[in-house]
């Protein structure tokens, strides 16, 4: 399982093939490219956590490519790594997403810290990213359905096509119940430098695992078991006779 995802920019061969090589052995996936022109590619048609340039190499004159990667990436960490270092190029990057500006020859311990340190903060920023796209879209198809949803007069009997509004609110709710919960998750393992797992099947299904999905259930259950004599439908009673069926196997 990957630590994240990397690309390295230097036109010198032998740094680039071995920085390359250290990485992938602590867990990393590295991609690396010999200038600006290919790592400007590399970036606009595959998703990275951090990019790792030499500040003097064809394509990045006056930290060129760093500033187009700034402007195309979404907020992508920077690591600046030279054998020239100058004053000019220092204040420049204060400027930029650059999360770290090192000389060479560089102590991998030291990159590897820095890299590190800069995959789990953009990691971290991506999931908070995510989880208020996910809370604004929640909220959008929320009020969506409760605009739709019929008056029911007080104490009349509410017809079977009645309480589809509330079937759907109550599963949009759960549904981005337990995508939050994954986002969380994420988050936790970010902040803690865990690895991600990319294609969990369970992910691609918006929904959390052990007990997190168990604590989930358990209070659907106990919602809908309150409401049931305030929404008369079939539907919700089947719907929770399938999570006790569920429940009893988590």
């Amino acid at each position: 399982m990957s630590r994240g995802r990397i690309l390295i920019a230097d036109d010198e061969p032998t740094f680039l093939s071995s920085t390359a090589e250290l990485l992938r052995g602590e867990g990393f996936t590295v991609d690396a490219v010999g200038n600006g022109e290919g790592a400007l590619k590399a970036i606009t048609t595959a998703p990275y956590d951090l990019m790792i340039t030499d500040l003097e190499m064809p394509g990045n004159a006056d930290l060129d490519l760093v500033r187009q990667v700034a402007h195309v990436s979404g907020g992508l960490p920077i690591i600046i790594i030279t054998g020239f270092p100058s004053v000019r190029s220092a204040v420049a990057s204060i400027e930029l997403p650059v999360a770290a500006y090192l000389v060479k020859p560089v102590h991998f311990p030291e990159l590897l810290q820095r890299v590190s340190s800069a995959v789990a903060r953009f990691r971290s920023y991506q999931t908070m990213q995510r989880t208020e796209h996910r809370l604004r879209e929640y909220r959008e198809q929320a009020e969506s359905r409760l605009a739709l949803a019929p008056v029911t007069p007080p104490h009349a009997v509410a017809s079977p096509d009645a309480g589809t509004p509330v079937d759907l609110f109550l599963a949009l709710t759960l549904r981005n119940v337990m995508g939050s919960l994954t986002d969380l998750e994420q988050l936790g393992r970010a902040l803690t430098g865990q690895p991600i797992p990319s294609a969990h099947p369970c992910q691609l299904m918006n929904c959390p695992r052990g007990t997190q999905l168990q604590a989930a259930i358990d209070e659907t259950i106990v919602v809908l078991e309150e409401t049931k004599g305030a929404f008369k439908s079939k539907t919700l009673g089947d719907l929770r006779q399938k999570l006790e069926l569920l429940q009893r196997h988590v």
